[in-house]
């Protein structure tokens, strides 16, 4: 690996892709989840704050065994797998709410 690269990935928070996954795990809970409808609050909003909290969490773990690289590529899998399941968290926030958060709410 070229040395340029083994220095500025010296911890996890140094990897894109887990700045990514932070970044958007707290916009989803400071600008989705409070938006959706009380009816959801012990399903949907449970199920997507642990979701979109979980990616970026399984990135720094995963990145801790980043010399096992079956052990790391678990992590990844598995925060992949977070990943697609907030997807379709918020697509179900898309069809099932939109009319309800564009009406409740201005969405910036």
């Amino acid at each position: 690996m070229n040395e340029n690269i083994k220095k500025s990935l010296r911890n996890f928070q140094n990897l894109n892709v887990y700045q990514a996954s932070y970044q958007t795990s707290i916009e989803i809970m400071t600008k989705i989840i409070p938006k959706s409808p009380d009816i959801e609050r012990n399903d949907l909003r449970i199920q997507m704050s642990r979701s979109c909290k979980s990616i970026p969490r399984l990135i720094a773990e995963g990145y801790a065994k980043k010399h096992q690289k079956k052990g790391f590529q678990k992590y990844l899998d598995d925060a992949n797998g977070e990943s697609n399941e907030m997807i379709v968290c918020l697509c179900h926030c898309n069809d099932l709410y939109s009319a309800y958060i564009k009406k409740t709410y201005v969405l910036n």
